[in-house]
């Protein structure tokens, strides 16, 4: 199930690290202003749309969703990690695969 209610915070965060305030999220990416500011401020448990998240994602250079769930989106090694896989070459990323899979496959 998804954690809204985190995925606010962690946009909120988001938003502070980065310096500037849900509307102008909203409209870097062509969204109304009002989804972005309507979402984070809502009291209920309530999401934001698959396009609507992507577009956060995009805006945030995030990789993957689950960017959102984590304790700190700001310091969670598994984004740096994603990063780095989302920008090896085909064969690198062979090369990475067998290496990690040979150091933490179970035996």
């Amino acid at each position: 199930m998804i954690n809204w209610e985190r995925r606010r915070r962690n946009i909120k965060i988001l938003c502070a690290a980065h310096d500037v305030n849900p509307t102008q999220v909203a409209l870097a990416m062509d969204m109304s202003p009002n989804t972005l500011t309507k979402f984070l401020n809502s009291k209920t448990p309530r999401g934001v749309n698959q396009r609507t998240l992507a577009l956060i994602l995009e805006y945030f250079n995030l990789a993957d969703e689950a960017d959102l769930d984590t304790d700190n989106p700001l310091s969670d090694p598994k984004i740096a990690l994603r990063r780095i896989i989302d920008n090896l070459s085909p064969e690198d990323a062979i090369v990475l695969n067998r290496e990690l899979q040979n150091r933490f496959t179970q035996k």
